[in-house]
């Protein structure tokens, strides 16, 4: 054991010789300590101090920033296993421990004090400052170094499991997991459902080959031809849509040149900024609103306050009227309190004479002489207790004499009887001891009652299993494990949800397709030519054209004509619809792709409804099976499932224990008929025999001994009978010579008493006589002391006011004088503040008017950069110049952005070439060629899509093709899969029933053998929180078990985290504590400190943290460092004398 009985900081951080002393150990209480000083005082460096006396100095000292390195010194005296050594440490590398003389101290004498405990260690655990609480908290709670680890063995071995189990359970997800695509299982999965697919692509024919090579050829030279004429069709259309581009860009470009040129001699560049103007406008009307406002208010002032007049004498004898105030309220409550006091002095001698009457007194003259010394009243009480004493002797003689004649007669009778009783039979006793009655009738008690407490749980856990009115006489067979019934309700939950998510998805793609739909009508115009009109119009042109030149007629070559006009009007009018046939073709491509979403959205939803139906339908099919109500839910069947296995398990039980007690309930059935039989008890049972055979057995020895008695009863009765009389006798006598000696003292100290001497008992009443007289004497004094107060009072009054008002009452006299000085002091104090706030104001008029010079200044600046022309002479033309100027200089940028635009687009340099390419092809002209190319184009897209998907299939459809083997080979691979794939699953369900088998027993264990460093945590946690958590347990983690918290109220368990800092802190707190009390239970007791650990707390968790401190210090000794006074005082509070304060 170690203590810190003293230590020094010669040379230490700020300290000069400081000294705090702790004292020697007290012999009983705690050896708790409280350091108290302010902020920078330098508690920390205290504890630092400490540890530096331990272990040493740091190569680099952070706390050698007064003195050098080379000059600390850090000394105490420590108190080691009973033995006093007084050490000192230096900073040198070696022989830096020394004792008081200074000579070298070996190391060892410190390192087998701290058995083995590093810095390190001691800084984490013994301590403490708000950094290495929490850190070595969250370590310990983690189950994480020597202290996590020891708090979360249960027994040995046990500790580690856990990890072990962690990588089992990884394991198996590695091998399966549902749903899952990355495990052993889902690769294997994958890889046959390939093969499978391989095994159907690859069985073809020759003549198929054939077939497939001619048509990959035809694809590839198709696929060409169309790649040729869309590349053609792609770069007129890209040189058009340029075009298309800069038009409007043109036409924006010469727009802002007209902008600008009315503005053009403002300046190219200007660094004021118009927001910054109107503040300053804005600050200068707010200057002259203010320099008006404070000249007024300064004028108002000064007349307010010359108006205001001080009363100079009131003001003088101020402070004597305040120095009578205490003189006042004195005055004041003896005025209330007179009245009363006279009414008790007259209440308490009309008490006193009502007393004396009642005693027999006469209460005339002068009342004190019947207030009797005590040697008087002691006197009278002991002839009175004399008396009554020989009284009560002589009742109790008369008393004993005629019991000792009652004896006498009753032992006579008893004599008689005892030689007249029969005798019990003597063979019961002998069978009641030969079958050892009394441990039988015990053990068959014992086993009645535990056969009927397992009969009682069967029975509560049969009525548990009522569902709905369904009941059960017996237990079930069970469809399912709860295990499957809660992968159901999770299962039952997901298809719910995804049934859901199904049903809002179909929702949302039919209001998507009725919007499309909706978009596509409004798009198709009733004078909209389509491609499909124009296509027809056009092939009617064609054939009108053939039929024309083979016929060369005037009917062949009107309906020519007529059709060729129209082909040219439908194409005119296309021109200027491209636009709305590009929106049509849009919406009819959102018609299609909304339309195939919605069908796979509804596909979708009836997938997830079949899945649903399916579970529901294996709920209803374990309902039906069991017998219960097919509304119950999947969650209530699992509530059902594990009350049967309790129900189960009870029975089992209850069966097992009427088998274990059958051989001794036969034993009891065998006795009680045996002894039934003998004593005619018919069918009585097994308690009422036996209790009928102790009778006879105890009326057998009591009719033995009783013989006995009566003779030595008879013996004894005579004699006491011939005592007691004499005794009678010699009590009479007592009783005649104490009245005599009462008569004589009632005589002499109350010759006045006027009634019967012998039966009058009126003490008590004198005595209460003396407290009624202290009562009235105290009353007259104070009487005296309120008249004596007030004729002070009125004489400093008089001093004061000279008497003016001496007719009137003193308070009255005193609230004018009152008055009148809190009048004068609040005229005075008001003329003080009215001069204040005029100096204030005339300083903010003096305020404005520099502020306004200074704007005026600024304007004048800003305004050179504007031309000479342009009107800047106030703010306001000077903002709106700002403004112009700003809109000139955004009109020349956008200018030049929107012309390089133009020739960034044309592939030009100058704006005359590319006004010659805009004029060589108007926009109308090109939005016309652009609508016919992207028709074109669209076509072209999706007949080469087409041919790309027809030249792959075809492609993929030869490559497919290999050697006769392949076949053969790929159904062999396929083998292997499967017998793998049931191999992986064997392994599975191999080390999931192990895991969760191991981890049922793991956890029954733990709960079983907690250590006892977790159940002392608890007890200190649940102490510090007053009882918000009534209890710890561990969870095992994936690094580890995890210290979990149960809180009271509702049962909800926490981790650290997520608890309050305050809170935490108290675990934290806790878990250091119990590792004090399981360290010094090894002998390891050192110096716990704490530096402000407690600052998060509030009162009522402070004082069970001081609690918890003083706990500390009866096993060893507790140092505490603080800043707070409130802790200081709730210390003291809640330890009182185990707590010794330091201050620093």
């Amino acid at each position: 054991m170690m203590r810190l009985q003293q230590l020094t900081l010669d040379r230490f951080g700020h300290f000069t010789d400081r000294v705090l002393d702790f004292g020697a150990r007290p012999s009983d209480g705690s050896d708790f300590h409280i350091v108290f000083g302010r902020n920078e005082a330098g508690k920390t460096t205290l504890m630092e101090g400490y540890l530096r006396l331990l272990y040493g100095f740091a190569a680099r000292e952070p706390y050698a920033f007064k003195h050098p390195r080379a000059n600390l010194r850090v000394s105490g005296t420590l108190d080691i296993d009973g033995q006093i050594h007084q050490l000192a440490r230096l900073p040198k590398r070696s022989g830096n421990l020394v004792d008081d003389a200074g000579q070298p101290v070996p190391d060892a004498l410190l390192s087998a004090a701290l058995r083995g405990v590093s810095q390190k260690e001691y800084q984490s655990l013994l301590c403490l400052d708000d950094e290495t609480i929490e850190a070595g908290g969250e370590e310990i709670t983690k189950s994480e170094g020597d202290i996590g680890k020891l708090l979360f063995s249960a027994a040995a071995g046990i500790s580690d499991l856990s990890q072990v189990l962690g990588r089992v359970d990884q394991g198996n997800r590695e091998l399966y997991l549902k749903g899952g695509t990355k495990s052993e299982f889902a690769a294997l999965k994958s890889a046959h459902a390939e093969l499978v697919q391989q095994i159907k692509e690859h069985d073809i024919s020759a003549l198929a080959f054939r077939d497939l090579r001619l048509a990959r050829t035809d694809a590839r030279a198709e696929e060409d031809r169309l790649r040729r004429a869309k590349s053609e069709l792609s770069l007129r259309k890209i040189r058009l849509e340029t075009i298309l581009e800069a038009h409007p860009l043109a036409t924006e470009w010469q727009a802002l040149q007209a902008q600008l040129t009315p503005i053009s001699h403002y300046p190219e560049v200007l660094e004021l900024d118009g927001e910054d103007l109107i503040k300053m406008m804005t600050k200068r009307i707010a200057l002259v609103a203010k320099l008006e406002r404070s000249a007024t208010e300064a004028g108002t002032l000064r007349a307010q306050h010359d108006a205001i007049t001080v009363d100079a004498a009131d003001l003088t004898r101020g402070d004597e009227v305040d120095a009578l105030a205490f003189a006042k309220s004195k005055v004041e409550a003896g005025q209330s309190d007179l009245p009363k006091r006279e009414a008790q002095l007259l209440h308490d001698t009309a008490d006193m004479r009502s007393k004396l009457a009642t005693l027999g007194l006469a209460a005339d003259g002068d009342l004190a002489q019947f207030i009797l010394a005590d040697p008087a009243l002691a006197t009278l009480e002991n002839a009175r207790v004399q008396l009554d004493d020989a009284h009560k002797h002589l009742q109790a003689a008369k008393g004993e004499a005629a019991i000792a004649g009652d004896r006498h007669v009753d032992a006579t009778r008893a004599l008689d009887e005892t030689e007249q009783e029969a005798a019990v039979d003597p063979d019961i006793e002998r069978l009641f001891l030969q079958v050892e009655a009394e441990d039988l009738i015990g053990r068959y008690s014992d086993a009645l009652r535990i056969l009927a407490t397992a009969r009682q749980e069967a029975d509560t856990s049969l009525r548990r299993l009522t569902r709905q009115g369904v009941t059960f006489d017996a237990v079930p067979v069970l469809p399912v494990s709860p295990r499957r019934a809660q992968a159901l309700a999770q299962s039952l939950t997901d298809a719910q949800l995804a049934l859901r998510a199904a049903e809002q998805a179909e929702i949302a793609a039919a209001d998507r397709l009725a919007q499309a739909e909706t978009q596509r009508s409004v798009a198709a115009t009733p004078d909209l030519v389509s491609d499909d009109a124009a296509a027809r119009g056009r092939q009617k042109r064609d054939a009108l054209w053939a039929v024309h030149k083979e016929v060369l007629d005037g009917t062949s070559a009107t309906a020519f004509e007529a059709a060729m006009q129209a082909d040219d009007a439908q194409t005119s009018l296309r021109a200027g619809q491209s636009q709305s046939l590009a929106e049509m073709r849009q919406a009819e491509r959102r018609v299609i792709e909304t339309g195939e979403a919605h069908a796979a959205a509804a596909a979708q939803r009836d997938r997830a409804e079949a899945a649903h139906q399916k579970l529901t339908a294996e709920l209803r099919s374990h309902l039906q099976s069991i017998g219960l109500p097919e509304t119950l839910s999947a969650e209530e069947l699992l509530d059902w499932l594990r009350d049967a296995e309790t129900a189960q398990s009870a029975a089992e039980k209850c069966e097992t224990i009427a088998q274990s007690h059958a051989a001794l309930l036969r034993d009891a059935d065998q006795m009680r008929d045996d002894l039934a039989a003998r004593l005619h008890a018919g069918e009585a049972s097994l308690r009422t025999v036996v209790q009928m055979a102790k009778a006879q057995i105890t009326a057998l020895h009591a009719h033995q001994n009783a013989q006995k008695l009566a003779q030595a009863t008879m013996r004894h009765a005579s004699t006491e009978a011939a005592r007691r009389a004499a005794a009678s006798e010699k009590a009479q006598a007592a009783v005649a010579d104490a009245l005599d000696h009462w008569r004589s003292c009632v005589a002499e100290h109350l010759p006045a008493l006027d009634a019967d001497v012998d039966t009058w008992n009126g003490l008590t009443g004198l005595r209460s006589l003396r407290e009624v007289n202290a009562r009235m004497v105290g009353v007259q004094r104070q009487i005296a002391g309120i008249k004596l107060d007030r004729a002070a009072f009125i004489e400093r009054l008089d001093a004061l006011d000279g008497g003016a008002t001496a007719q009137e009452q003193p308070l009255i006299r005193y609230a004018a004088l009152q008055t009148a000085v809190t009048a004068a002091r609040q005229a005075e104090t008001r003329r003080r503040d009215l001069a204040a706030r005029t100096a204030d104001a005339e300083e903010a008029v003096q305020e404005a008017q520099r502020e306004i010079a200074v704007l005026d200044d600024q304007a004048h600046l800003l305004a050179r950069a504007f031309d000479s022309m342009i009107d800047t002479s106030t703010l306001d033309a000077l903002r709106r110049a700002t403004a112009t100027a700003q809109q000139a200089i955004a009109l020349r940028h956008q200018s030049a952005d929107v012309l390089s635009r133009i020739r960034a687009a044309l592939n030009v340099g100058t704006w005359g070439q590319a006004h010659d390419i805009l004029a060589a092809t108007p926009i109308e002209q090109a939005k016309a060629e652009v609508a016919d190319l992207a028709g074109d184009l669209s076509r072209l897209e999706t007949e080469l899509d087409g041919a790309i998907a027809t030249r792959a299939r075809a492609q993929a459809a030869l490559d497919a093709v290999g050697g006769d083997g392949d076949i053969a080979a790929l159904t062999s691979r396929k083998r292997t899969v499967e017998e793998q794939m049931q191999a992986v699953l064997l392994r599975y369900l191999t080390g999931r029933f192990g895991h969760t088998l191991a981890e049922e027993a793991i956890r029954r264990y733990r709960d079983t053998h907690r250590s006892s460093m977790l159940a002392a945590t608890e007890q200190a946690f649940s102490d510090l929180t007053q009882g918000a958590y009534r209890a710890l347990t561990t969870q095992p983690g994936p690094q580890g078990d995890v210290l979990m918290a149960v809180q009271a109220d509702d049962g909800v368990s926490k981790e650290a985290a997520a608890m309050s800092k305050g809170t935490r802190f108290q675990l934290y707190l806790a878990l250091r504590a119990a590792a004090y009390e399981q360290m010094a239970s090894t002998g390891t007791v050192l110096p716990f400190f704490c530096d402000d650990v407690f600052e998060t707390f509030d009162e009522d968790r402070t004082r069970a943290a001081c609690r918890l401190m003083q706990r500390v210090g009866k096993k060893g000794q507790a140092i505490y460092l603080t800043h707070h006074q409130h802790v200081v005082d709730l210390a003291k509070e809640a330890c009182g004398t185990d707590v010794t304060v330091h201050a620093l």
